[in-house]
């Protein structure tokens, strides 16, 4: 756990259970761990050797308030309900829309390695195809066409194995792409949820 972890998890714990002092306990934890830093330790033994944030909200809380958890009212808990309810045809239809949206990013960022594939595949298959058959062609039609027919075959693969290259970068460094926003969105929906609940 790094300080901001630490510090965060303390303001959570001494908010939720509603210690007076909070603000100060915070204060005195922060230049107690900078302090300790400049010391020459490091977060990590640091944090180690503190109490857990849990553990000082208990030590802090006086034995005629005893520390617990701040419970939501019966009747507050129906509203939220009724409006959830209530409101789904807007926040549904608005869920809905994020959720396509989303999945068109996807659909159009993996788009280029889609048709970069179909090329790729049309080119080598095509070009492989016509330089066996133009060997045929020449004795149906001619050399003069079977060569014509022979350069294009290897314009074709050659454009294909381009198009393959091209397509295999594409998709290594999409994939990457395509993780880090996902982990971003993840991210960002877990966030909101903590600040909603």
């Amino acid at each position: 756990m790094t300080k901001n972890q630490f510090i965060k998890q303390l303001a959570a714990e001494l908010t939720r259970y509603g210690i007076s002092d909070a603000a100060n306990t915070i204060d005195y934890y922060d230049e107690l761990i900078d302090d300790r830093l400049e010391a020459g330790e490091t977060e990590a033994e640091i944090i180690a050797s503190l109490a857990t944030p849990a553990q000082i909200v208990a030590q802090l809380a006086t034995p005629d308030k005893p520390v617990r958890q701040k419970k939501m009212a019966p009747m507050l808990i129906i509203l939220i309900s009724i409006l959830l309810v209530l409101g789904s045809p807007l926040w549904s239809t608005l869920l809905l829309t994020a959720i396509i949206l989303v999945a068109l990013g996807y659909f159009l960022i993996w788009l280029g390695p889609f048709l970069g594939a179909i090329f790729a595949a049309a080119g080598i298959l095509g070009g492989s195809v016509s330089l066996v058959l133009s060997f045929f062609v020449g004795l149906q039609e001619g050399w003069i066409i079977a060569v014509m027919q022979l350069g294009i075959s290897f314009v074709m693969v050659g454009v294909g194995l381009i198009c393959a290259g091209a397509t295999w970068y594409m998709t290594k460094y999409l994939i990457r792409f395509s993780v880090g926003i996902t982990r971003w969105l993840v991210g960002m929906f877990r966030s909101r949820l903590k600040v909603v609940a």
